[in-house]
Order: C-alpha cells, then sequence, then structure tokens
C-alpha cells in the first residue's frame, strides 16, 4: 500500500509499503509509529511520525508541524513523516493506502508547499 513521505528537510516522495505495516512505515519514520489526526489533514488522512522523535531529537519537520498546528499550541512534530489513510480491511479499522488519484494531488499539493521557502 502507498503512502506519501515528507521527510525533514522538505523532500516528498511516494513510497510503496508492505506488510507488516508497523514495521516498513517505521523505517520510513526510523523508529516506532504514532498514528496522528492533525487538524490539517481532512479525515480519513493521518499523519505517522516517530513515536520517540522528541526523546530521539529529531529535526523539527516543517510540514508535519504546520499540519499538526505547532503554531496555535507550541508542540512540534519531529523527524519523517508518512501520509496515509484509516479505511477498513478484512480485520477491521485500520491504515490503508492512499489510492493513485490521492497520491497525485496530494503530492503535487505537499511539492509545492515544500518547494516555498518556509
Amino acid at each position: 500500500m502507498k503512502g506519501i513521505v515528507i521527510n525533514t528537510d522538505n523532500t516528498v516522495e511516494i513510497r510503496d509499503f508492505g506488510e507488516p505495516l508497523y514495521k516498513t512505515v517505521g523505517e520510513a519514520v526510523g523508529g516506532y509509529i504514532e498514528i496522528v489526526h492533525p487538524t490539517g489533514l481532512a479525515e480519513p488522512l493521518v499523519m505517522i511520525v516517530n513515536d520517540e522523535g522528541m526523546l530521539r531529537e529529531l529535526p523539527m519537520n516543517m510540514v508535519g508541524s504546520l499540519l499538526y498546528g505547532t503554531h496555535t499550541h507550541g508542540h512540534p512534530i519531529v523527524g519523517n513523516i508518512v501520509i496515509m489513510k484509516t479505511g477498513w480491511t478484512c480485520e477491521g479499522p485500520d491504515i490503508v493506502g492512499l489510492t493513485d488519484e490521492e497520491l497525485a494531488q496530494l503530492s503535487a499539493n505537499f511539492m509545492e508547499f515544500c518547494a516555498q521557502d518556509l
């Protein structure tokens, strides 16, 4: 299943994640994952982050922090992030991949945003 990785250097890439998802997405964010429902993303989109990012003193992710609303509450998102969505699988509600249409639209939006001088 596919998701969008936004790195701390503001680069954007589409990546195909295999099973088990917690491991392959964990590799992209550099550790244990945490699923975040930021105010800057419409449901069912979610942001997956490194659960120990602050403890590991990972660099700030500007895009993730803006999506999360850091400017209003002061708590930043650090490390690489993965954008996926919630949905239903044969085992119930879970994280699922983005469709090709969603990938094209979202990655173009994120690339345009990251090209700006933040």
